[in-house]
């Protein structure tokens, strides 16, 4: 999801493809065997500032509780994940992910508490969110409580 968001926020407009200046180049020339994590960890560092500018420094997909984060990390060091599979159509994944009616707005929106247990129809509602922003140019990014 974190790639998909990324991605399609890149083709709508709303922040720059770090990887046009290299990022992921460079972090595989500087870490040849996490180059891949430490450029997911760079676009994570990336979107938390984008964020923060609009809904301050609050729980969002781009900043969990660090439990969660610890937890996606492990799996993602785990199993190797290539970032390129991530997020192959980002279009497509997230319209696959929008699938839950919700209120829109024009302004950042809460979307509830973090809970890990309930994680895919947090995913959902983010994906309808995000989609709604980029199709709408404007910035009601979902953040928890």
């Amino acid at each position: 999801m974190r790639m998909s968001v990324y991605k399609a926020g890149i083709k709508a407009g709303f922040w720059s493809d770090i990887d046009k200046a290299g990022a992921s180049d460079m972090m595989n020339y500087l870490f040849p065997r996490s180059g891949q994590m430490a450029y997911y960890n760079l676009i994570l560092e990336f979107m938390r500032k984008e964020h923060n500018m609009f809904s301050g420094g609050v729980y969002s997909l781009f900043k969990m509780p660090v439990q969660a984060e610890k937890e996606v990390l492990d799996y993602l060091k785990k199993e190797n994940i290539d970032r390129t599979f991530l997020a192959d159509d980002e279009d497509d994944y997230l319209k696959s992910m929008d699938t839950i009616v919700t209120n829109h707005g024009l302004l950042p929106v809460n979307i509830g508490m973090f809970s890990p247990n309930e994680i895919d129809p947090i995913l959902r509602l983010c994906a309808s969110h995000y989609r709604y922003s980029f199709q709408n140019n404007v910035k009601s990014f979902p953040f928890f409580d």
